[in-house]
Parts: structure tokens; C-alpha cells; sequence
């Protein structure tokens, strides 16, 4: 027997597109798109899905709010945010109401539907929001302008003190990676820094 999702978003087309996307690569029943909580609560009832893929706006609808409610009425359904918002603080509320996890939705294939298999078997699936390269962004344009710093290779920075690696840097911001070698290069050079470790010890004696 299948298991079965239901999508609660509020975008149609997002909705339509995510429901072809699973029915598709993955061995699943969908249903929905839903936007309104009644009709999602409704949905919960009569389906009673493995999973509930909720966005966190949902028309004007706190969408983490509605999902701590519906935790609490569906304690055997997952439920997952799936949103646009790269925020830590809404994903340490949704861990706060005992959701299941945080994805965003331009996620690869592949993470979202692993993120869904760990659920499904009882685990949590939440990402991990990277940190800014400072803890004060009104500190940003200054240093910048300091260190003689562009908006790319602050980007960049970021991401090596996340920990990614230039192929995953080239990756995500959909560069070369022997651009991304020379931004690093140059960015190693303006610090006055000659490897990771001292770029990450650099960074964090910045404000």
C-alpha cells in the first residue's frame, strides 16, 4: 500500500507541480494542493497521510502555528515545512512545536524525498541554515570596503566558513570552479590568510 502526502500551499502552480513531482519519483498517493485550514484539517481527517507537506504562508496564515495545532489533533501524521524562508528563527519554532522538519522548497529532488523517507520512518528531517560571515550585519559594508571585499567574494566567504568545499560553492552559485579558485585565491589574499583554518579564526573575531 502506498503511503500517502498531502501538500498545503497556497501556489496553485507550486502545488500542481510538487504533486506531479512526487507521484512521479516517488511511490507515493498525493493530494491536495490545500490552502485553507479547515479543508487541510478536513483532508487530515478523512486520508489520514503519512506526511503533511505545509507551507509556512499560507494567505496571511501562520503556517507554523497551524502546524503546532495540527500536530497536536494528527500526532501520526509527519508534518514537514516546506517554504521559501531561509530562516533560523522559524526553524527553531517549528522544532519548538515538535514538527518533523524544515525543507525549502528549492531543495533538490533528491533531499526533499529522503527528507519525506526519514520521516516516514519515525526520524526528523530539518536543514541546516548557514550563518552569516559576521554576527553583526551592520558591520558588512564597512569591512567590505576595508578589505576592498566584493558582494561575490563575501558570498563565497560565507559559504568556507559554512564549510563547503569550492565544488560545492561552483554548485550553488552556479559558477566555475576555477572561479571559485580564484575568488578564493584573491579572498586569502586581501585578509592577509593562507588557508581555511585561519580564514575561520579571522572570522571569528569579527564582530
Amino acid at each position: 500500500m502506498k503511503e500517502k502526502i498531502l501538500i498545503a500551499d497556497d501556489h496553485q502552480l507550486f502545488g500542481d507541480g510538487l504533486k506531479e513531482l512526487l507521484q512521479k519519483k516517488g511511490d507515493f498517493d498525493v493530494y491536495g494542493p490545500l490552502s485553507r485550514p479547515e479543508e487541510i484539517k478536513k483532508a487530515l481527517q478523512e486520508i489520514r497521510p503519512e506526511i503533511l507537506l505545509l507551507d509556512i504562508n499560507l494567505g496571511g496564515i501562520n503556517g507554523i502555528e497551524l502546524g503546532e495545532k495540527l500536530k497536536k489533533d494528527f500526532p501520526e501524521t509527519g508534518i514537514i515545512m516546506l517554504t521559501m524562508y531561509e530562516h533560523v528563527n522559524f526553524l527553531e519554532k517549528s522544532k519548538e512545536v515538535n514538527l518533523d522538519g524544515y525543507l525549502l522548497k528549492d531543495c533538490d529532488t533528491e533531499e526533499l524525498l529522503e527528507g519525506i523517507e526519514k520521516v516516514l520512518k519515525g526520524g526528523k528531517c530539518f536543514i541546516r541554515i548557514e550563518t552569516s560571515f559576521f554576527e553583526n550585519d551592520a558591520f558588512k559594508d564597512t569591512f567590505m570596503e576595508k578589505y576592498n571585499l566584493t558582494e561575490r567574494e563575501l558570498e563565497i566567504m560565507t559559504h568556507l566558513k559554512n564549510g563547503r568545499t569550492n565544488d560545492e560553492i561552483a554548485k550553488k552559485l552556479y559558477l566555475s570552479f576555477h572561479t571559485v579558485k580564484t575568488h578564493r585565491k584573491n579572498i586569502y589574499l586581501k585578509l592577509g590568510v593562507s588557508n581555511l583554518a585561519e580564514l575561520i579564526d579571522f572570522s571569528s573575531q569579527q564582530p
